[in-house]
């Protein structure tokens, strides 16, 4: 899939340009350009479909609305950060671990 497939998938789930830009640790005019030309670094690649695999996880239990905030917010299973920037970081595996426990039914 082509990033401006995944941007446009990303968008229909309910991220803002500016979520995805954050959570590939790009620039919001990155995210646009993504989105019109499919054309995207390979750093920032691995991240925007981290970040799909995710909220696809994520969405099996969750409304959209619900996987942007639990991307979004504070989560115990991560010392308290915010898995969108833990993806942005790289540790795109610590949230993918977490999210597969907050399904298993532990509590966040």
């Amino acid at each position: 899939m082509a990033a401006d497939q995944i941007v446009r998938a990303l968008e229909g789930v309910g991220f803002t340009q500016k979520q995805i830009a954050n959570a590939a640790g790009a620039s919001d005019r990155s995210v646009r350009n993504w989105a019109t030309t499919g054309a995207i670094r390979p750093s920032f690649n691995e991240r925007i479909r981290d970040l799909t695999e995710i909220s696809l996880v994520l969405s099996d239990t969750l409304s959209p609305r619900g996987v942007t905030q639990w991307l979004s917010a504070r989560n115990r299973l991560l010392d308290g950060q915010k898995p969108i920037d833990l993806i942005a970081n790289g540790s795109a595996d610590r949230v993918l671990a977490a999210a597969e426990s907050f399904l298993a039914g532990d509590y966040v």
